[in-house]
């Protein structure tokens, strides 16, 4: 569309603190995780904004209708909280293969993670190191 800025992933970045990745650990008890299932660097998913909260999803769990655990911080802050969210259940409806439903939590602010890119994952794609890798794996796959 002429004149439509392109929409992006926001990416403020951010590390979660040891208390809450021990909270991470045990926020649902009956699903304990492994340290190794939190994630602690974190990039926020949301699309580009200018005010309000990050977010990134920090562990996945085992039963997807019950949610994720995603973080949430402010600008030049470390994460304050985190909590088991809703997944987003918006998809671009598109037949088959081609459909990608957003990677969200329900109800969260700006578009779905289908409607906008990741600059730097784009770049990443397209360079030739990555072209290098991918051919590397082809070849052990074969």
């Amino acid at each position: 569309m002429p004149g439509t800025r392109p929409r992006h992933i926001c990416a403020a970045t951010a590390r979660l603190p040891l208390p809450l990745i021990v909270l991470v650990l045990d926020i649902v008890p009956d699903e304990p995780a492994h340290p190794m299932e939190v994630i602690t660097a974190l990039r926020c998913g949301l699309e580009s904004h200018s005010t309000g909260p990050h977010f990134d999803l920090v562990r996945e769990l085992t039963d997807a209708s019950r949610g994720e655990v995603w973080a949430r911080w402010e600008n030049g802050n470390e994460p304050d909280r985190v909590s088991v969210l809703a997944d987003c259940p918006a998809d671009n409806g598109r037949p088959g293969p081609s459909n990608d439903g957003c990677t969200l939590f329900a109800r969260h602010p700006g578009g779905h993670s289908y409607e906008f890119s990741d600059p730097e994952y784009d770049a990443m794609r397209t360079s030739p190191a990555y072209e290098q890798l991918k051919a590397e794996i082809d070849n052990r796959l074969r």
